[in-house]
Formats: structure tokens, C-alpha cells, sequence
């Protein structure tokens, strides 16, 4: 749980660093678009951050609690990740957008299938 609790706790901090940068300095580099996006990779950070300290409150098997917790991450990493990337489309080469844009998605599905493990995990718990 401690583990779980320590990344939450880090990833939601980095959000709000990033959250940070996105409001007073970022408007200067890149389009409004551009921060958008940026903004959107932000806020899905916030949410599962969220979901991953709400996860070590709730269950009590470990394995289940590491599991949620890397799927919760890779979201993370895989769907705000590729949209901090995208937010500089303009300064990076095109190989680079091709290859981080399909990435996006991947990360929307982490975070669906984290969701519904946490969910099923739960209810397992439950009715043990």
C-alpha cells in the first residue's frame, strides 16, 4: 500500500507542476491548441492519480494493488505522456508525431482496463 500511496502521492504533484507550467509559461511557446492538449494530459494525470491513492485505500491484496496501480500508470505514462510530447508537435519531426500519436489511445485503454480491474478487484475483496 505504501508503494501505492507514494506514487499517487508523486504523480499528482508532478500533475500540478505540470498544471503549473501549463497555465503561466506554456502559452508562450506554443499555440492555445497546443496547451490545450497539453492541458487535457493534465487533468486525465489528475484523475487517475486520483484513482491510484483511492486504490490503496480500497483493496488489501497486494498483487491486485500492484496491478491496478502499474495500470494506472502506464495510462499515465502512455496517454498524458504522448499528449505532453504532441503539445510541441511543432519542434519535433514528423517520425515522432507518428509514432507518439497511436500512443494516446493505448493509454486511454490502460486506464479503462484500470478502472475495471479496480472495480473487479474490489468486488472480489468483498466477497471474500
Amino acid at each position: 500500500m505504501k508503494i501505492s500511496v507514494s506514487i499517487g502521492a508523486y504523480s499528482m504533484a508532478l500533475a500540478i507542476v505540470f498544471g503549473a507550467f501549463g497555465a503561466h509559461s506554456l502559452k508562450l511557446l506554443v499555440s492555445e491548441y497546443a496547451v490545450e492538449i497539453f492541458n487535457k494530459g493534465v487533468y486525465y494525470q489528475v484523475i487517475h492519480s486520483i484513482g491510484i491513492l483511492i486504490s490503496a485505500l480500497l483493496l488489501k491484496n497486494q498483487k491486485a494493488l500492484r496491478t491496478v496501480t502499474f495500470l494506472f500508470i502506464s495510462g499515465i505514462v502512455a496517454f498524458s505522456g504522448s499528449l505532453y510530447i504532441l503539445t510541441f508537435s511543432d519542434f519535433i519531426p514528423t517520425i515522432v508525431k507518428q509514432v507518439v500519436g497511436p500512443i494516446t489511445p493505448i493509454g486511454g485503454l490502460f486506464f479503462v482496463v484500470s478502472w475495471w480491474f479496480l472495480a473487479r478487484s474490489f468486488k472480489k475483496e468483498l466477497n471474500n
